[in-house]
């Protein structure tokens, strides 16, 4: 019988459940394959620093590793990146995948079985609440860069659409969802800002069109 190697543990919500690419079986099975290569030390190869939570790979490992084909892979991948699961940056050799936050997996649980041990020798409890409070600090930083980023898209449309529209539209679409932890305009698959705002003109449009009917 072959034996393996331990090689540490990657923790999984169970709001994957409700995530939303967990019926892509293509797609979740990727994500997890990626979880479970991801480095948990940082490392050095060929001149590159590879952080905890990303990996070196291809599209041809990656294929042969999950048994899914190239087409598939790419599919998948180009969906997470969509989705701000993950970042990729690609040469003509390789490409270094780059794992985000997200509340589907315990980003401080992609590490090795010591460091588990370790922590619960050593009081799991009182060790782990710092980096809780540390954990939920950075994660509530991360979604305010995003809510930023996002902000500033959306004023881009000044010249075509009043502040009080926009605003409008940012505050409905900025909205955090208790489940996932992420903004409204995330939990899109075919997310389209142009026409977002378009739709939502005509959507108020509509609205202050019978409010006036009604109060003549």
């Amino acid at each position: 019988m072959k034996e393996f190697k331990e090689l540490g543990f990657i923790k999984l919500n169970r709001a994957i459940l409700e995530w939303e690419w967990y019926q892509d079986h293509n797609t979740s099975r990727l994500m997890i394959h990626l979880l479970s290569k991801a480095n948990y030390t940082v490392k050095q190869w060929q001149g590159y620093t590879i952080n905890p939570g990303e990996l070196i790979t291809s599209m041809d490992k990656l294929s042969k590793e999950t048994g899914l084909s190239l087409t598939a892979i790419r599919t998948c991948l180009k969906k997470l990146k969509k989705t701000h699961y993950i970042n990729t940056h690609s040469t003509n050799k390789f490409t270094i995948i780059k794992i985000n936050k997200s509340d589907i997996y315990d980003a401080p649980s992609i590490t090795n079985n010591e460091q588990i041990g370790n922590q619960i020798t050593n009081g799991s409890q009182t060790t782990n609440n710092p980096l809780t409070t540390t954990k939920k600090v950075k994660k509530e930083e991360d979604v305010k860069e995003r809510l930023e980023n996002f902000k500033n898209q959306v004023f881009q449309f000044l010249k075509f659409y009043s502040k009080e529209h926009l605003n409008g539209f940012y505050n409905y679409y900025s909205t955090i969802n208790s489940q996932t932890g992420r903004p409204k305009f995330e939990e899109y698959n075919n997310w389209n800002l142009k026409d977002r705002l378009k739709t939502w003109r005509s959507i108020n449009s509509s609205s202050t069109s019978q409010t006036f009917s009604k109060n003549r």
